[in-house]
């Protein structure tokens, strides 16, 4: 894949900050002609977007709880066909939980697996995490989840991706 141009980071930030605006509105922030931005806009949709979303206020539309679950897989104990296999139904599991956010791998405080749910209530994780602790046990070792309560907490910074446009 090619690496990107100034400008097309300069647009992927504008995107960022908000994906409504027309092409025009984005030409002129950016300083360019609106078949650039078209052109550019394309290339970036292809190679280097997972997509277009809103970020709700998850907390005011039914989920209670933010989930982040650290796991020790059994991963790196396993090689060749069967890591594969293992990483083939740790991702058809994660795949087909709706209220998984992301599901990534990773180093750090003896943990190399996160997951990120959302669940509208303590029973739903509770009823979650029973499943997962339970249906993953052929591959996860341990796991231990920070809860984040979505209606009432202290927000020190909203989730949004628009801050990133502050990097360039």
């Amino acid at each position: 894949m090619k690496e990107l141009k100034p400008i097309d980071c300069k647009l992927l930030f504008e995107l960022m900050k908000d994906s409504h605006r027309s092409d025009r509105q984005l030409a002129k922030a950016l300083g360019v002609s609106q078949p650039t931005v078209t052109r550019r806009r394309a290339m970036l949709e292809e190679g280097y977007t997972e997509g277009y979303t809103v970020i709700p206020k998850f907390g005011q539309i039914g989920f209670e709880l933010a989930a982040f679950t650290f796991l020790k897989s059994k991963l790196k104990q396993k090689n060749g066909k069967e890591k594969d296999e293992a990483l083939k139904k740790l991702k058809e599991w994660y795949d087909n939980q709706p209220n998984v956010i992301l599901a990534i791998d990773g180093r750090g405080m003896g943990w190399d697996i996160i997951c990120i749910s959302l669940h509208e209530n303590f029973a739903d994780f509770t009823k979650f995490i029973r499943a997962h602790d339970s249906e993953l046990s052929d591959w996860i070792v341990e796991s231990q989840t920070f809860n984040a309560d979505l209606k009432n907490a202290m927000v020190l910074k909203p989730f949004h991706l628009k801050y990133l446009a502050k990097l360039i």
